[in-house]
């Protein structure tokens, strides 16, 4: 799932759930480098794998998320093979990439800059028109093992803005999934378009059960209505 608020209570709480990984999103939310850091500390007793979907396609962003605990780097906007080679060169350590050794990221793992190279995974969002005609280059990049489709920008770069079931839409998706699968490549979905079982139907590996807030909300929303729902009955 994706978490937006900026509360190390949030991971601390869902680190115990049994999720396979949480996101923290540094995209479209308020969250910093120094709070990414400590909601990654808070769930260091889990074994849920920390990712973060870094701002921009920037190795001195993408190096300190991973200094700071991440496991895996989510890249916005990655249209072309040019953008995903240098996401993976940002986060592998030379002679393979272009990451700078910091100490912090081995503090607590003596092995660290042996093997980080082969444990962390770094997923190109696909989000454009432009992405999906160029995912077979994006896919086939060394070092690159799944990919993020971001439904609502895909959708509003289709033309057809939320309109999840539009054959264009639909089309794109489809191809998303087969593309990968032809490459052994997993394919991600990142936000919720639907109940999650058609999601895993339709091919995806990789599925957020949504966002933090909207969760709440929602959960908040139902609860405030069922007590209205039996004061109004009992009256």
């Amino acid at each position: 799932m994706t978490v937006t608020a900026g509360s190390p209570e949030i991971p601390y709480a869902l680190g115990g759930v049994g999720l396979d990984w949480i996101n923290f999103d540094m995209q479209h939310t308020v969250l910093d480098i120094q709070t990414v850091a400590e909601m990654i500390r808070a769930m260091s007793y889990s074994q849920t794998v920390p990712i973060v979907r870094v701002p921009s396609n920037d190795p001195a962003v993408v190096n300190r998320a991973l200094d700071f605990g991440a496991y895996g780097i989510i890249v916005p906007l990655v249209n072309s093979r040019q953008n995903a080679e240098k996401a993976v060169r940002s986060a592998r350590y030379a002679p393979r990439g272009m990451r700078s050794c910091g100490l912090r990221a081995a503090l607590r793992d003596s092995d660290y800059f042996a093997t980080a190279d082969e444990e962390i995974m770094v997923i190109p969002q696909i989000e454009t028109e432009l992405a999906v005609r160029n995912l077979e280059d994006i896919v086939t990049a060394d070092g690159i093992e799944a990919v993020f489709c971001g439904p609502l920008d895909l959708s509003m770069s289709l033309g057809v803005f939320r309109e999840f079931e539009d054959p264009k839409f639909l089309k794109a998706t489809e191809s998303i999934v087969a593309t990968c699968e032809a490459h052994k490549v997993a394919p991600g979905l990142l936000a919720p378009i639907g109940p999650v079982e058609r999601t895993i139907q339709h091919g995806f590996r990789l599925i957020s059960l949504g966002g933090d807030l909207p969760m709440l909300v929602s959960d908040v929303a139902k609860a405030l209505d069922s007590a209205r729902a039996a004061v109004k009955e009992s009256s």
